[in-house]
């Protein structure tokens, strides 16, 4: 045979060799195919859409000074959908889940406190609290029985259980109250706590069961469920953070929570308010705005009012797990977006020094039993300082609400927008700028005031001096000396309805403008009667109300508003306490408050140069009041005024005042209850001009 037939068949054996080869490798794939089981590969995810909550807008002052801010803690969570579908599945996450908080120490951030017996398993007794109708404990614990069926000594058919009956039940038949076995036998057995293993060993001690058992029945009463996350524990150290994640428990997870911290603790509480859970009575309003009803909203104050600014809008992240709890995906739908920063008009150091002022002042006269003070600047109507003695704390509010509101002395009661005040003397400074105004006097015009106004034979009020008399007085020296006679004839002359224009111009007995409630309070006149239906209006109630008394109440913010009005050229402002709105991060203005003006009188230069001067007089001719002032650097305008209350009651003491007394920047009004007069009320106004100027 030559070489290439050798060739050739050496080819031909190679093809038929790796031939064979091949077929066997198919029939071998076909019988391993024919004779195996299919391996199945699990494909089931599961979406769930988590929140992503909405950083909510913070509070400063108008310089820049936080006030409210946002506290972040982490708390552990179960997630019903995310856990085991198993029972003996999550009782081992729960179980993970305590150890863990065990063994970082953060035993006492557990939220768990329902638990209805002492001691530890299989050893329970019912707590004191269990038996005791009034508690809460009591009271879960009828709403576990309800829910779950226990009793079974009732004739009411089983699904007419309800809580309310059984509190009369067992009101009724305390004797017949389930034993703590029956309860604890129906969660072991519900809960399968007293499974074994393959060997028969049980799968849980009963110290785990113990552990268990008590966050199965919190997570109970806490209506555990898809629609209901578990808080298990809160303010987490990153210890316990990090001890958990590395657990990787499925359903066991954090969640960020916010808490609004308060950057002056004490101060500024009539102001600022709070945040808290959607009242059932607003739900209906925050729904057509969007809200969900577990939202965190503002509740008072500035918390409240500013809620539009300060809201952010959550966004929603999907997060996609396997059926074992593993994330496998996650991705935003939609992005949170943070709430706006809102700057307030208030100085914070200025709304210190009126707070402390203002306690001083009180605690200082026997009788006193509280006040007000408010500084605006009366050429805008930004409120500066707003301040009632007595006071509370915004960080222990909740916590002591039952005090405060029981307290004979109305802490939570603001004054200075609420509280309805006689102007007494301080009415004297609209009654010169309104009749010289008006032109029925000029400033030069001068009264006779022998101690007692004599012009009506059936009514003759004295003067404050009697026996004592002020003789000839003009308008300035009216105002110094707050001489009654001399506004008896001023007001004779004008009438209620004249002075009444000028007064509602002022903005007295009308609301101020600024955004928290306030009282409107009452200018005396024959409308105010006939609206009330109170006996009518007469001569002698005219020149009574000429020098503050009548009907004439007022709240300090008012009082403040009134003399801006006439000092600043007969201009009345809206009160108000927001300054500007900025972006959270940025800081960028998106939106700035504007002056408003709320109505205009005209007042004349002479009428002016009057009121000024007078009130520059008063202060200099009060010893009290000048010693006050001391350490103001620039002049100071005041008038002081006195209401009485009546009876054996100690006079309150109202005090307006502006610094610089000719062109002011500022205006202090103050109310001392009950402080004897008003240059009693004036200590206060002088620490927060202190404050403002210094």
């Amino acid at each position: 045979m030559n070489l290439k037939n050798k060739m050739h068949l050496r080819i031909v054996c190679i093809v038929a060799i790796f031939a064979i080869i091949c077929i066997g490798y198919f029939i071998k794939m076909i019988n391993i195919a024919a004779t195996s089981e299919p391996q199945k590969i699990r494909t089931d995810t599961y979406e769930r859409r988590e929140p992503i909550q909405a950083v909510r807008g913070e509070i400063y002052d108008r310089n820049g000074n936080k006030l409210i801010y946002n506290s972040y803690s982490y708390n552990l969570i179960f997630d019903y959908d995310a856990m085991s579908v198993t029972q003996t599945g999550r009782n081992y996450a729960i179980l993970a889940a305590v150890e863990a908080i065990e063994n970082t120490g953060n035993t006492s951030h557990r939220t768990e406190t329902s638990f209805p017996f002492d001691g530890v398993y299989p050893n329970y007794s019912y707590s004191f609290e269990a038996k005791d109708i009034e508690s809460n404990i009591y009271y879960r614990l009828l709403k576990r029985i309800a829910q779950n069926e226990l009793e079974d000594n009732s004739e009411k058919p089983k699904n007419e259980l309800t809580v309310s009956y059984l509190d009369e039940f067992y009101r009724s038949q305390p004797q017949e109250f389930p034993t703590e076995q029956e309860i604890v036998d129906w969660f072991l057995t519900k809960y399968k706590l007293n499974e074994t293993d393959e060997n028969g060993k049980p799968l849980f001690s009963d110290n785990d069961i113990d552990k268990i058992i008590r966050v199965r029945y919190d997570m109970e009463v806490n209506d555990f469920s898809i629609y209901n996350r578990y808080v298990f524990a809160t303010d987490l150290d990153a210890s316990c953070i990090s001890y958990v994640e590395e657990l990787s428990l499925a359903g066991v997870d954090f969640t960020v929570q916010t808490e609004r911290k308060y950057a002056y603790p004490g101060y500024a509480s009539h102001i600022l308010g709070q945040t808290g859970k959607i009242r059932s009575e607003d739900w209906e309003y925050y729904q057509s705005l969007g809200y969900d009803m577990n939202d965190i909203v503002g509740i008072s104050g500035c918390e409240y009012i500013f809620e539009k600014y300060l809201r952010g809008e959550d966004g929603v992240m999907i997060i996609v797990e396997d059926m074992d709890g593993n994330i496998i995906d996650s991705r935003i739908e939609k992005q949170a977006i943070a709430g706006k920063d809102v700057y307030l008009t208030i100085d914070i150091e200025l709304q210190i020094a009126a707070e402390d002022g203002l306690e001083q002042n009180v605690e200082s006269r026997p009788d006193a039993e509280g006040g007000a003070i408010t500084a605006i600047d009366p050429n805008s109507g930004e409120v500066l300082a707003l301040a009632s003695y007595p006071t509370y704390d915004l960080t222990t509010h909740n916590e002591n609400y039952n005090k405060l509101v029981s307290d004979s002395l109305k802490p939570l009661y603001n004054r200075a927008l609420d509280g309805l005040y006689a102007p007494g003397s301080t009415f004297k400074v609209g009654m010169v700028a309104a009749g010289i105004s008006s032109g029925t006097v000029t400033s030069s015009t001068t009264f006779y005031c022998g101690g007692q106004y004599t012009y009506y034979d059936d009514y003759q009020p004295k003067c404050w001096v009697y026996p004592g008399l002020h003789s000839h007085l003009d308008a300035a020296g009216a105002i110094c000396v707050s001489c009654n006679c001399y506004f008896f004839e001023l007001g004779r002359l004008m009438g209620i309805e004249k002075m009444n224009e000028y007064c509602s111009a002022y903005g007295l007995g009308q609301y101020t403008g600024i955004e928290l409630n306030e009282k409107k309070g009452i200018l005396a006149g024959p409308d105010y009667r006939d609206q009330n239906g109170l006996e009518g209006w007469k001569p002698g109630n005219t020149i009574a109300a000429a020098i503050g008394q009548s009907d004439n109440l007022f709240t300090p913010m008012q009082l403040s508003v009134y003399i801006s009005t006439i000092l600043n050229g007969g201009t009345r402002y809206s009160a108000h306490l927001l300054k500007d709105v900025r972006e959270y991060a940025t800081g960028e203005i998106v939106y700035r408050q504007e002056s408003q003006i709320l109505s205009t009188v005209k007042l004349s230069s002479d009428a002016l140069y009057a009121v000024k001067s007078g009130m520059k007089a008063m202060v200099e001719n009060s010893s009290t009041v000048s010693y006050y002032m001391r350490n103001v650097p620039v002049t100071v305008g005041a008038k002081t005024g006195t209401a009485q209350l009546g009876g054996n009651n100690t006079d309150n003491g109202v005090f307006v005042c502006a610094a610089p007394y000719n062109d002011p920047d500022i205006v202090v009004s103050s109310v001392i209850e009950k402080s004897g007069g008003g240059t009693y009320a004036s200590y206060a106004a002088s620490k927060v001009l202190e404050e403002y100027y210094n």
